[in-house]
């Protein structure tokens, strides 16, 4: 079962990373994510060192997490906070969730302020004796009364946003987003289940009670659940990677006499405008446009977002879908190439091909449409 937390630190600490270096059309809900999954990674790798008895090789990985873990519920808040409403805007009563955090923190400072004895005899308790581990007082309060507030504060944190989450979820539905309600109903669901498993065990513990205790078989089922709980939080991301670049919200605009700024744009589609349009433009360069097998997946690789960011990105800036976009580029390049005297030297199935057609019935086709006249009729006026 050890090996389980080192697998879930692993998968944790590369989403953390893959989350942290992408670019993302919700740039706050990714980076909060992604804080999630590093104390999630950290979490399940001190877990590893202490279950597999390493704890006394690496004595110094004990008492400075708990702040860190006390803050898992902040992450999780802040993710779906931003998620449903696509924006971060702070506001104090957001401080109640930092409460576990605060006093974590005041209680890891408690230790290190006493004497280097204090703590190595915490460290060796816990691993001559992991069983009482739990009980060890660092100040106001011990560590499995630190464990129960901590996901006592995760599940309250997760109610909190139910009514919010209820009617993105509505909103979703009538968009027909089914990928992303998805993702969405399995991570709250799985952060409640994770929340209240650990508050069973801490409360348990707590409380001196044989809730679960009392019968072997039902705590190696409800110990099985949560493990397992813990591991598809920590691979369900390999289902939907579009997490790694966050998720475009498209807001429904009331028509105003103003037109918005490039700044409020930007904040708008959540998406770099100025930084994809010289990105679109050094590909344009590079010729990948004319280019018969380069499709909406392959600009959208290049560019490093998901395809329906790059078809959502295009739609809203420019009005047009990638195949048109793609088809005017081809065309731009057909025109300057005819008023070169390109068919002077080449034939018409030559020049299709240069622009990236596959024939000259599609290109001359797509040319009188995006022109307004043939081929001919165009060579004939630019000369």
């Amino acid at each position: 079962m050890q090996n389980l937390f080192l697998i879930i630190a692993v998968f944790g600490m590369v989403l953390a990373i893959s989350l942290f270096a992408r670019r993302s059309a919700n740039r706050y809900s990714t980076i909060f994510l992604g804080s999630f999954y590093a104390i999630f990674s950290i979490y399940a790798l001190q877990t590893y060192v202490i279950e597999s008895g390493l704890l006394v090789e690496y004595s110094w990985f004990y008492v400075w997490p708990l702040p860190l873990y006390n803050l898992i519920s902040v992450p999780i808040f802040f993710y779906f906070l931003t998620l449903i409403k696509d924006e971060f805007v702070w506001r104090w009563r957001y401080l109640l969730v930092f409460v576990p955090f605060i006093i974590g923190f005041v209680d890891v400072l408690n230790v290190y302020a006493k004497p280097q004895e204090v703590y190595d005899a915490i460290v060796s308790n816990a691993y001559l004796k992991p069983a009482d581990r739990l009980k060890v007082r660092y100040g106001f309060l011990n560590i499995n009364q630190h464990y129960a507030m901590r996901f006592l504060w995760q599940f309250l944190a997760l109610i909190s946003l139910l009514p919010l989450l209820l009617d993105f979820l509505r909103s979703l539905i009538k968009e027909k987003d089914r990928k992303l309600i998805t993702w969405v109903v399995s991570l709250y669901v799985l952060f409640v289940l994770m929340s209240i498993l650990a508050s069973i065990f801490a409360f348990e513990k707590l409380l001196e009670v044989d809730f679960l205790r009392s019968t072997a078989p039902i705590l190696h089922k409800v110990n099985f659940v949560f493990y397992l709980v813990l591991f598809a939080i920590g691979v369900m991301p390999i289902y939907f990677p579009s997490i790694l670049y966050g998720y475009p919200r498209s807001k429904k605009s009331n028509t105003t006499l103003t037109t918005p700024t490039k700044e409020e744009e930007e904040l708008k589609f959540g998406l770099d405008v100025g930084g994809l349009m010289n990105q679109l433009d050094t590909i344009k360069e590079r010729g990948s446009f004319f280019e018969q097998d380069f499709d909406l997946t392959s600009c959208a690789k290049a560019l490093e977002i998901p395809t329906h960011h790059l078809s959502y990105f295009l739609n809203q800036q420019l009005g047009l879908s990638f195949s048109a976009y793609r088809n005017n580029v081809r065309i731009e390049k057909g025109k300057t190439l005819i008023a070169l005297g390109y068919l002077d030297r080449n034939t018409m199935e030559a020049l299709a091909q240069q622009c990236g057609f596959a024939n000259r019935s599609s290109f001359s086709k797509t040319f009188k449409k995006i022109t307004s006249m043939n081929v001919t009729e165009f060579s004939s006026n630019s000369r």
